[in-house]
């Protein structure tokens, strides 16, 4: 019988979970040493494995990348005195980044790294049934799917940027085989994704508790294709979302992030990472997965001066209609009238944050706007989606829908959840925006450098230098 090792041990590299210590708790004495009793041998064990895949997913996108983007683009403002890494990002003038962000990297291809082990090794444990083989499996390829989804659009020109998406991407993962690679063009890793998500989408369950079920690979792959311009299969994904019954828009806007726990989600949630607090007969386990949004943007101290802030060209459109309740509800200024005047977020003021990364309202803005580039929303089906949004925020309805009043939405309904730097650049790829703050859309700085440990060890040549200017 195979056996599937935990995990890759990387003696630079120090990542705990409470859910899966019998996975981790173990100590290995070089960096590719995986000793013996760290072992998969059962579906149980593969079951443990899969949590962690989850779980490392989670140092991902609990907010600290999703915090990236915006601060690429144009809804945050300049950090003033920070010398770390946002600072020169918002300035696109950063070098290469071993920091948090490199770690970010390297959590990503972590999670693809133990998907690709489940993968290769699952069918093969004992205990396996066709059943357990078949969820395992695919919940793999989605977080596979999911991380390497992130790491291209972070870390590589847009799909689009050239007319047969031949430039580089990124090192595609699809084995548990280490050996360095090339970066793949952004068409086969694009592809590799959509394939991934396909088929998570046959094989998962309708209902999966927390995790992945069959709804998340499809609006996973509505958010996708609009990434590639596919609007007719974008629009089709999203509509069979909205069109389940699984999912109700969440009316409070101070809930849209917020403490709920596994038991108490949003109905519009359709995948998060859930924050949890369990006491057992010995200690309690805290893991709160929103730490990226609370720490960084927390604005429930008055006397507070968080390190991100909205710019007030954000603010300015968040609050220019004073029935908005966006605006009322998620920024707050500060100093007002001095020279110190500042825009603070408050969206994410819970201190112990779920992070949605799929939900109702983005598959809403997915299909009307798919929907307007298709036929112009010739039936009224995407303005009747974007009205509704428009009624929870206190507003009266539009009579009829453009391209601009979606994208205005999406701004505001999207904001600091990561999107806005994608949403330009797909629009500079259309060709209907040319500057982002300023700046070319496609400018080198408009990406991500590779850490250097993954230069060193994969070898290849950067051909972005960093800056606009």
């Amino acid at each position: 019988m195979k056996k599937i090792a935990a995990f890759l041990a990387i003696a630079a590299l120090a990542i705990g979970t409470s859910s899966c210590e019998k996975i981790l708790d173990f100590q290995a004495n070089t960096d590719s040493q995986i000793p013996a009793d760290s072992a998969i041998l059962t579906i149980s064990d593969a079951q443990e494995l899969l949590v962690s895949v989850y779980d490392v997913a989670a140092n991902t996108y609990g907010g600290w990348m999703q915090n990236i983007p915006e601060v690429m683009a144009d809804n945050v403002a300049d950090p003033l005195g920070l010398n770390g890494e946002y600072a020169q990002i918002w300035r696109w003038t950063s070098s290469f980044f071993n920091g948090s962000f490199g770690g970010q990297y390297r959590d990503a291809y972590i999670a693809i790294y133990r998907a690709n082990t489940l993968l290769e090794e699952v069918a093969d444990l004992e205990g396996a049934t066709p059943d357990a083989i078949q969820r395992i499996s695919a919940e793999a390829k989605f977080i596979r799917a999911i991380s390497h989804f992130h790491l291209v659009r972070i870390w590589a020109m847009p799909y689009g940027y050239t007319s047969d998406n031949s430039h580089l991407g990124i090192p595609l993962k699809i084995s548990a085989d280490q050996t360095p690679q090339m970066r793949a063009a952004v068409t086969d890793v694009y592809a590799s994704i959509i394939q991934d998500l396909l088929d998570a989408e046959a094989d998962l369950p309708a209902d999966n508790g927390i995790f992945a079920n069959q709804m998340a690979a499809k609006a996973m792959l509505a958010k996708v294709y609009l990434e590639m311009g596919e609007f007719t299969d974008a629009k089709a994904k999203a509509g069979e979302v909205i069109n389940s019954g699984n999912y109700m828009l969440e009316q409070d806007l101070t809930k849209r992030f917020s403490d709920h726990h596994n038991d108490n989600l949003p109905a519009e949630f359709i995948f998060t990472l859930v924050s949890t607090n369990e006491s057992t007969a010995t200690d309690t386990i805290v893991d709160e997965r929103g730490t990226g949004y609370v720490w960084h943007y927390r604005s429930d101290d008055p006397n507070a001066n968080p390190a991100l802030k909205s710019s007030q060209d954000m603010y300015v459109a968040a609050t220019s209609d004073t029935s908005d309740l966006r605006g009322q509800l998620w920024y707050e200024a500060r100093n007002i009238g001095s020279p110190d005047e500042f825009y603070v977020v408050s969206k994410f003021n819970s201190s112990f944050l779920d992070a949605p990364l799929l939900h109702l309202t983005e598959m809403y803005l997915i299909y009307a706007e798919c929907n307007v580039r298709l036929n112009g929303d010739s039936d009224d089906s995407g303005l009747a989606l974007i009205n509704a949004l428009r009624q929870r925020a206190g507003l009266t309805d539009l009579s009829s829908l453009t391209l601009n009043d979606v994208m205005r939405e999406r701004r505001l309904e999207m904001a600091f959840e990561g999107d806005r730097l994608f949403q330009l650049k797909r629009q500079g790829v259309q060709g209907e925006i040319q500057k982002i703050r300023g700046v070319d859309w496609d400018c080198p700085g408009m990406i991500l450098q590779f850490p250097n440990f993954e230069g060193t060890a994969q070898g290849f040549v950067y051909n972005e230098e960093g800056g606009c200017n």
